[in-house]
């Protein structure tokens, strides 16, 4: 909190205007789906499943959303070149406390990780914002 507060005076913006500068992907438009893919893009192996997890951390979701069809035809590719059994976009919505994940593979496996059923490759997660301590264990409990 103290380093946004410093952050906000050194560029003379609010608390609210400098997260929106943060997490603003208004730049995404000129990005190709796969580039935004591999933004922050990250592989795992995990009880011989072998996975590959993306997130994007934005303000407007539904921007990004708008894109699922260049999102899921991208990781279809790369899922067939790199023999995942899986690959999830995590499109982590500051604003919304949650994440929507797009991804390409097995229904069942998102449906038993998350408890929640999937419709057209989507879910999404509240209060999921994190990849690392949210997305990977709770795979990895449920391949234990």
């Amino acid at each position: 909190i103290a380093m946004a507060k410093r952050l906000s005076r050194i560029a003379n913006v609010s608390l609210e205007e400098l997260g929106k500068r943060l997490f603003s992907f208004a730049g995404a438009d000129g990005k190709t789906a796969e580039e935004l893919l591999r933004t922050d893009y990250k592989q795992f192996h995990i009880a011989e499943q072998n996975i590959a997890v993306s997130q994007i951390t934005c303000d407007d979701s539904e921007h990004l959303m708008a894109r699922s069809g260049e999102f899921l035809e991208v990781m279809q590719k790369l899922r067939v070149a790199n023999e995942y059994d899986i690959i999830i976009l995590m499109i982590t919505d500051v604003l919304l406390e949650g994440s929507h994940l797009l991804y390409v593979g097995s229904d069942d496996i998102m449906q038993q990780a998350f408890s929640v059923v999937p419709r057209d490759n989507h879910l999404f997660l509240p209060k999921v914002m994190s990849r690392k301590k949210q997305i990977i264990p709770t795979l990895s409990a449920m391949w234990g």
